[in-house]
């Protein structure tokens, strides 16, 4: 064989390697790059999951204090309207 023929043969099967190691390598990245997401998107859900559960805390909070309000400006209205009568009689 000539010197050619090894150098073409032995060029061939290190390019080939190299490709191959390559094309490894770039799976390899992928497939981090998509764990990374899913890991991302189960914290981004468990974040939702968090702040669903805080709104809804918040909601019933808020249902308390109109309730509070409601009752309180009823009082108020009862009160003036007492003393209105109370200042017209006079």
């Amino acid at each position: 064989m000539s010197q050619e023929v090894i150098v073409w043969t032995l060029s061939g099967i290190l390019g080939g390697t190299s490709v191959s190691a390559l094309f490894k390598y770039l799976n390899n990245r992928r497939y981090q790059s998509i764990s990374m997401e899913e890991r991302l998107r189960a914290e981004m859900f468990e974040q939702i999951d968090g702040l669903k559960i805080e709104l809804a805390t918040l909601k019933a909070e808020l249902d308390q204090w109109r309730d509070k309000y409601l009752n309180l400006h009823k009082e108020y209205t009862k009160l003036k309207s007492d003393f209105d009568k109370l200042t017209k009689d006079k």
